[in-house]
């Protein structure tokens, strides 16, 4: 009697490779892509003397304020009330920072230097210079740009 073994062989299974994206160049996209959304909220809430600051942001005056001017090292007491670029409300409240050295968005330590006590101004931040990547874990969802009103109550030197 004739034993035959055999095996069944079957094809290893193909990996399909995904295309893998240089990092940089998905930040650069997105980066486009938020900028396109800043873009087209401005157009279509007209805000128009919206301007650059230079750092990503856009800032429209509202009102002019006629005391002191915040500097980097000033303790500040401002009012914000914050917004996705949907409109939607994130909060708003009344807060003390040290500009330059508070432990609060970048953007925000932007917007208010160089406000004078009584401005009110709308800032819109990028999401690298709000709560970046993460969000803020609650109300504002990852990669998300949003609006600024804020009011400068009191600056201390």
């Amino acid at each position: 009697m004739v034993a035959l073994l055999t095996s069944c062989v079957q094809p290893a299974e193909v990996q399909e490779e995904r295309p893998v994206m240089d990092p940089m160049e998905r930040n650069r996209m997105y980066l486009a892509q938020e900028r396109q959304l800043i873009d087209e909220y401005i157009e279509s809430h007209q805000l128009t003397g919206i301007e650059s600051n230079g750092f990503g942001m856009f800032e429209l005056p509202i009102a002019e304020g006629d005391g002191l001017q915040a500097q980097m090292g000033d303790h500040v007491i401002f009012d914000a009330t914050v917004y996705l670029l949907d409109d939607s409300g994130v909060g708003r409240y009344r807060d003390t920072i040290e500009i330059g050295y508070s432990q609060v968005e970048l953007g925000l330590h932007k917007a208010l230097e160089g406000m004078k006590e009584g401005e009110l101004k709308l800032v819109l931040v990028p999401s690298f210079l709000a709560h970046g990547i993460a969000g803020d874990l609650d109300k504002v969802p990852p990669q998300s740009p949003l609006r600024y009103d804020l009011r400068l109550i009191q600056v201390s030197r």
